[in-house]
């Protein structure tokens, strides 16, 4: 019995081998030749293929959103000290939702702005010494060429021009007296702006200091945090309080105006003037009486000094230059601390990125908010949208931007909308299973519709 079974269980594995022989002799490799074939001969143009245009209408599930709506996140983190709004009221672009405890960035934003006051009147002292700098080298050519001419006149012979040039000179000397008068009144002016420029900065910076400490040393009584820590914040406070003083004490001194003692100082500048005044006319005197080989040595040496004079008030110049590319430079860097002062300081506040109106809004008093987390929900219900869910990959080749919809409300069911395309992604989302493409319709007038977010719906896209 069992050499039968083997028998019959090799000849059925003999038919079974012989059927699977000619399934592949008849069918199979003539079908992968004729492929393989097919393959090496005929190229498929991508562009060429055509789009199933059967259809008439596709269809898809979508639900209803806003108009535009976005999640409320803080950029930075820290205690929520206040709440301007709540859930279900309208705000406008900007408008101010909730603030985070910004009491060290607004000191830091104080300081930073005491820090640009001060480069500002570095800059402006800078700018005016620079001023004055150009007008002394006006006035040191001016005595190159006076002392060149006079000592062409003390080598001449006395004629009757060389008088003429020296009544001239006479006549520069006079301006001179001027123009030294007119630079005294400048020094006089600029210094003092200067110098209240750079004490009202002082004082901006003192009162910051101040106003930092005591807010430490308040916090610190306010908890009961005593010993050695207060101590040292008292003593601080104390020094800052006398530096204060004393900067408010320099910025009243200098609002007084000048001195008795300065303006004496810048009168006699005048005086000099009037000197070298003096010199010229008896320069012409000697002129009229002819010179000596001693005297136009003399005028030899005042061109040599002139000249030198001028090289002085050049390297003079260059150095002021520098000083104002120096506090330009200052300020610029003074200005972006600044602005990142406030840029954090902004940062601690929740503001609309639109009008609109609070949806949802998770936010308590003295919690702490973490950067980018959303705590809620702007939406701008102006208007109403669709977007779909489940629209296939089969079925969006047909659709494209400006179709007509047809749009109805699982909740309105004796009401069909209108409605167009207006987007169509570009990236697919996986749903169930499916490669799908959201599209976005917007509705027409539904202003009289009781629409809520969310609402599902279907759609009918005419493609025809």
């Amino acid at each position: 019995m069992k050499d039968m079974n083997w028998k019959r269980l090799f000849i059925i594995l003999i038919i079974i081998g012989a059927v699977a022989a000619a399934v592949y002799y008849f069918v199979l490799q003539p079908a992968a030749e004729e492929q393989e074939a097919a393959g090496a001969t005929t190229a498929v143009d991508v562009n060429t293929l055509a789009v199933n245009t059967d259809v008439d209408v596709v269809s898809a599930e979508g639900q209803i959103v806003p108009l535009r709506h976005t999640m409320l996140s803080f950029q930075a983190g820290g205690e929520i000290v206040e709440i301007l709004v709540t859930e279900g009221q309208t705000v406008q672009a900007d408008e101010i939702i909730a603030r985070l405890d910004a009491t060290d960035l607004e000191i830091a934003v104080q300081q930073a702005e005491a820090g640009l006051a001060q480069a500002q009147a570095n800059l402006s002292a800078s700018q005016a010494s620079l001023e004055a700098t150009n007008i002394g080298l006006t006035v040191a050519e001016l005595g190159v060429a006076t002392a060149q001419a006079n000592l062409e006149l003390v080598q001449s012979p006395p004629l009757t021009q060389e008088i003429a040039l020296s009544d001239l000179t006479v006549a520069a000397a006079e301006a001179g007296i001027n123009l030294a008068a007119s630079n005294r009144n400048l020094a006089l002016n600029v210094a003092t702006e200067a110098q209240i420029r750079s004490a009202e900065a002082q004082v901006a910076q003192a009162n910051a200091n101040l106003n930092a400490l005591q807010t430490q040393y308040d916090h610190l009584i306010e908890n009961d945090i005593l010993g050695p820590v207060e101590e040292d914040t008292r003593l601080q406070l104390q020094i800052a309080q006398a530096n204060q003083a004393s900067a408010q004490a320099k910025l009243d001194e200098l609002n007084a105006g000048a001195t008795p003692a300065q303006t004496r100082v810048a009168a006699a500048s005048v005086t000099v003037a009037q000197v070298e005044r003096d010199r010229a006319q008896a320069q012409r005197d000697l002129l009229l009486a002819g010179a000596t080989s001693e005297q136009i040595r003399q005028a030899e040496v005042a061109v040599e000094q002139a000249e030198t004079a001028v090289t002085r008030a050049q390297l003079t110049i260059s150095q002021a230059e520098e000083a104002v590319a120096q506090a330009e430079a200052a300020v610029l860097q003074a200005e972006a601390a600044r602005d990142a002062a406030q840029d954090a300081l902004d940062r601690m506040t929740l503001t609309a990125p639109f009008a609109g109106t609070i949806a949802t809004l998770d936010l308590e008093l003295g919690e702490v908010a973490a950067p980018g987390i959303p705590v809620g929900t702007l939406a701008d219900f102006g208007g109403w949208l669709v977007e779909t869910t489940d629209l296939t990959e089969l079925d969006i080749v047909a659709v494209r931007a400006g179709l007509p919809v047809n749009v109805q409300v699982d909740a309105l069911p004796d009401e069909v909308l209108a409605g167009t395309v207006e987007d169509i992604a570009t990236v697919a989302s996986l749903t169930r299973g499916d490669v799908t493409y959201a599209v976005t319709i917007r509705l027409e007038d539904v202003s009289d519709l009781p629409l809520r977010w969310g609402m599902t719906t279907f759609v009918d896209v005419d493609v025809e």
